[in-house]
């Protein structure tokens, strides 16, 4: 396998969201939509800055998706209310913490939130780094590459950057109803949740209840993801056979096809798989069984080849593409590199 830094500083990853319902352009209904730009902080860490600084509940705010904290990214939010330019200026003057920020600038008002389930998908913009020059040049000489991967679930499902990955486990504790594990395992996340639970002084279920359901509704989901991500792994097993290798990143595992023959054998064999979903409603937590692809193909444009000044000697190149929602750009960039011999 090729070697590669990806993100070594957060703009090599960019991230900007494609959702519904599109924005309206007018002055009339309920809801004002925001487009939300960020870096260092995670949606929901976002979400709170939000509500924050324009006086409203949490519960006020929707997003269609969730976005990395270390990239910058960009997506469409709702807020149950209505700001103004003076508001929106002094929010994103006061959200500047050293190389962490937020911004929000409007995009329109409309009768609906912007809802979990009405993300189409993301475009990406990245930046590849630590590049050897052979690797550069099958890049650059392929111009525009047919991806085709295996649609696990990546580590940012399952904690955050630098942090032990443990949020399946928080959701596997919550299923259990064993409320005091899962709130020993928020402790020792890292998470911003994590700074919470440091300072809740009551049991593990009250803090729970306290907690804004959106993120209990998560851990639930990352249980699901690590769950799904085992029993494709085993799929990749049977149909991969010798042309798939084990790799863990962060403590998790994946089974990864070192051809687009492997990964097209897995499509194949089974196109889909059942996987077990959460949503808070706003007065529940509803769980669903959706189906999601075990194979998803994109196209993967490269420009930018070029020596790599944060890497002495080495090459950089970028990368862009679109995928749909719930997959992952570090995933599908982890085989591409698997790909190309």
């Amino acid at each position: 396998m090729h070697s590669a830094v990806l993100k070594a500083v957060p703009e090599d990853f960019v991230v900007s969201e494609a959702a519904l319902p599109s924005p309206g352009s007018g002055d009339g209904g309920r809801y004002e939509y925001l487009r939300l730009r960020k870096r260092g902080f995670t949606t929901f860490e976002a979400i709170e800055r939000v509500a924050a600084g324009f006086g409203v509940p949490r519960s006020a705010i929707s997003a269609a998706g969730l976005k990395d904290e270390d990239g910058v990214t960009e997506q469409t939010i709702s807020l149950d209310g209505t700001t103004t330019p003076q508001a929106l200026a002094a929010f994103n003057e006061s959200t500047q913490d050293g190389s962490r920020w937020v911004t929000v600038s409007p995009a329109g008002r409309g009768d609906r939130a912007v809802e979990i389930g009405e993300l189409v998908g993301n475009v990406f913009a990245l930046t590849l780094r630590d590049l050897g020059e052979d690797l550069v040049s099958r890049l650059r000489d392929e111009r525009t590459i047919d991806l085709f991967f295996v649609n696990y679930y990546d580590t940012q499902r399952f904690g955050v950057p630098g942090g032990p990955k443990q949020t399946h486990l928080i959701g596997g504790a919550l299923l259990a109803g064993d409320h005091d594990t899962a709130l020993e395992l928020v402790r020792a996340s890292g998470s911003a949740e994590g700074e919470k639970a440091l300072r809740h002084e009551g049991d593990g279920e009250s803090f729970f209840a306290g907690l804004d359901q959106r993120v209990v509704s998560f851990y639930l989901c990352a249980h699901s993801s690590f769950d799904w991500n085992n029993r494709v792994a085993e799929l990749v097993a049977t149909t991969a056979g010798d042309q798939a290798v084990p790799t863990t990143k962060e403590g998790i595992g994946f089974l990864l096809p070192t051809s687009p023959g492997a990964v097209l054998a897995l499509a194949r064999e089974q196109r889909s798989a059942g996987y077990d979903k959460y949503r808070w409603t706003g007065e529940a937590m509803r769980h669903t069984v959706s189906s999601r692809r075990t194979v998803v193909q994109t196209e993967v444009t490269v420009s930018s080849a070029a020596r790599d000044e944060l890497f002495p000697g080495r090459w950089r190149a970028g990368l862009s593409f679109f995928l749909p929602s719930g997959c992952y750009a570090t995933n599908a960039v982890a085989q591409l590199l698997l790909q190309v011999t």
